[in-house]
């Protein structure tokens, strides 16, 4: 599949489904996070215990972080980070590839970034963008 170039305003229309996707993802994450002690145990004791019920629901977690991560990225997003539900969109700007990016808990696609400087290189968006 070719690579999804978004137009702010096809970014923003996909936005609801993303944010939805993002925030779930992230409560996953943190839930995983916080079953990573039992995991340690049980990865210690024997590798058979992830048919426990507590390897159960670390791998139903997991698996179920995995499926929101595929969700995004089948709609040409990537995810950036997952604990903190960083999502970018690829974009055009000036002739060249950027991303514009959203973070779980922000109302709307308000930044873009150079592809290769992430996070730190978030430049507000201006209205004519």
């Amino acid at each position: 599949m070719a690579k999804r170039l978004f137009s702010l305003q096809e970014a923003r229309q996909v936005l609801p489904e993303v944010r939805d996707l993002a925030t779930r993802m992230v409560t996953l994450s943190k839930e995983l996070k916080a079953l990573q002690p039992v995991a340690k145990v049980l990865a210690q004791n024997n590798a058979s215990n992830a048919g426990s019920a507590a390897g159960t629901v670390y791998v139903r977690y997991l698996m179920a972080l995995q499926s929101q991560v595929q969700k995004i990225q089948e709609l040409g997003c990537l995810v950036k980070g997952v604990q903190q539900g960083l999502i970018d969109f690829p974009h055009l700007r000036e002739g060249r590839e950027v991303c514009l990016c959203w973070q779980v808990g922000e109302e709307d696609i308000g930044f873009w970034h150079e592809a290769d400087s992430g996070f730190a290189g978030r430049t507000p968006l201006l209205d004519a963008d």
